[in-house]
């Protein structure tokens, strides 16, 4: 996305608010989700994984369901549309880098291939979680259609959508030339039904947001709350489109800020906005600094083909939100 001067001038001409208002307004927007809201929210979890537990075909194939994204993260919004669930098969895919030996790396792994095809494993999944929704809330509150997430629709009670989905367990090795040894990192892998696989590191990604939370005298967490709530008001004003700028990447361009932006005790709310976004504008300046820069997980890059953002959404969405925060 290139964020055109007309859409600044729009932007600048539009009544501002005080640094009081926006103060005020951050103060609401940083809160998590509230107890009656985090109550709801367990209680649409809990409804999807005792409907998954009464399937003796998930059961059997040791499939488990848990938390996923910002639910799982604590960086949910309050009033944030979806839960995320992930349905977990054992079964684990296994990539191997370039420079890696294969039969001596399974040597080193020492796991089993198992003979089944992913694809029609994770077609069975979809079946049986489908059904399992279906004959607990009724077929018109179950939509499978999307390429990788089944979503159960809100029901009395609960106050979000839920997305449930089907994954399987992923490897990815690679050679130590230093320690002269394998290398691996465990995460979660998905297969879209268009044949698409997407990687994830969620325990390295909870690990790394939850230490940066503690060097950041609870402030990282904070701020990606505001950013989302930012984001949603440029998208509820049509000033940037909506899924352009989803809120894993906005979570992952405020970790990339180092710590000692958050921690200037004279900023108020208002100031530490401004200055964590001045870095990430000045982070994606960096031609080197995209090249190398990784998501929260420290693993995966956070800018290459495979992502469905560019640095130019990244750098667009950046610019929107220092010029909506003008005094």
């Amino acid at each position: 996305m290139s964020l055109t001067q007309n859409t600044l001038a729009l932007l600048l001409a539009e009544g501002n608010r005080t640094r009081s208002s926006w103060n005020d307004r951050f103060t609401h927007w940083e809160r998590p989700a509230s107890d009656s809201e985090e109550v709801q929210i367990e209680r649409a979890a809990s409804m999807v994984r005792f409907a998954v537990a009464e399937n003796a075909w998930l059961r059997n194939e040791g499939v488990e369901v848990s938390a996923q994204g910002s639910y799982f993260n604590n960086t949910n919004v309050r009033l944030e549309s979806d839960t995320d669930l992930r349905a977990v098969h054992p079964l684990v895919r296994i990539v191997y880098a370039n420079d890696v030996i294969v039969e001596y790396a399974e040597k080193a792994h020492g796991i089993p291939q198992s003979g089944r095809y992913f694809s029609d494993v994770a077609a069975d999944m979809r079946r049986e979680i489908t059904a399992s929704l279906t004959k607990k809330f009724g077929a018109t509150n179950v939509d499978a259609l999307g390429n990788k997430a089944i979503r159960l629709k809100k029901l009395p009670g609960s106050r979000a959508d839920v997305d449930i989905v089907p994954a399987f367990k992923y490897m990815w090795m690679w050679w130590d030339h230093p320690a002269r040894q394998y290398q691996q990192a465990n995460g979660m892998t998905i297969l879209g039904k268009d044949g698409t696989w997407i990687h994830n590191f969620p325990q390295q990604h909870y690990a790394n947001g939850v230490n940066k939370r503690a060097r950041t005298a609870y402030r990282f967490k904070r701020h990606v709350r505001i950013f989302k709530r930012l984001r949603d008001e440029l998208v509820r004003e049509r000033k940037l489109a909506f899924g352009r700028v989803p809120s894993f990447l906005v979570e992952c361009l405020t970790y990339a800020v180092e710590d000692q932006y958050f921690l200037v005790e004279t900023d108020d709310r208002y100031d530490r906005a401004n200055r964590i976004l001045q870095r990430m504008r000045e982070l994606l300046d960096s031609p080197l600094w995209t090249r190398i820069a990784t998501e929260i997980n420290g693993i995966k890059f956070l800018f290459n083909i495979a992502q469905p953002w560019t640095v130019d959404d990244a750098k667009g969405f950046v610019a929107l939100a220092l010029a909506q925060l003008r005094i």
